[in-house]
């Protein structure tokens, strides 16, 4: 596995990618995390080294359209979901369908993918390795709360906020 970093005006992405496609993208709280989850990635039985920006290059040019607040499609990128069992695939796979700069709520998703157990959906999101590229953050809450996400509450209402400023 490859892996890059990527900064942008709240931190730090860590994006990692097999030979299938990109398998990562984690919001970066503190150097030590770049450490933390290459060592983890190691103890999966990941060969894990660091690539160039040139090994990322798609990525990079779609990060940067999205953090200069245009509309970014991750369409053109090739996931590999080794993390995800098949239901967390599939409820990844809805959430990519979310418009940017759109919201649906965790029941929406679940009734999309003929399932009563929205909380599931809940669980599957919150083990998204692909942040913003599968964008979890544009799942609420069916009273328009926010829920949670992995990167935290503030990057989730920044990230949003971000959205619905550039939005069309």
């Amino acid at each position: 596995m490859l892996y890059t970093t990527y900064d942008f005006a709240k931190g730090k992405l860590f994006l990692g990618k097999t030979e299938k496609g990109l398998s990562i993208v984690k919001f970066i709280r503190k150097a030590a995390d770049i450490k933390n989850t290459v060592r983890s990635l190691e103890k999966t039985s990941f060969k894990v080294k660091e690539g160039t920006k040139p090994d990322f290059l798609n990525e990079i040019k779609l990060f940067d359209r999205y953090f200069k607040g245009k509309p970014a499609s991750f369409d053109s990128i090739t996931l590999d979901y080794i993390f995800g069992t098949r239901y967390q695939q599939k409820v990844w796979d809805k959430a990519r369908n979310i418009p940017y700069g759109k919201t649906a709520s965790y029941k929406d998703l679940a009734l999309q993918l003929h399932n009563r157990g929205y909380r599931s959906v809940g669980q599957a999101l919150g083990k998204n390795p692909l942040l913003i590229v599968v964008p979890c953050h544009r799942i609420i809450r069916s009273d328009g709360s926010l829920g949670g996400v992995g990167a935290g509450l503030g990057l989730k209402k920044w990230l949003l906020e971000r959205e619905a400023q550039t939005e069309g």
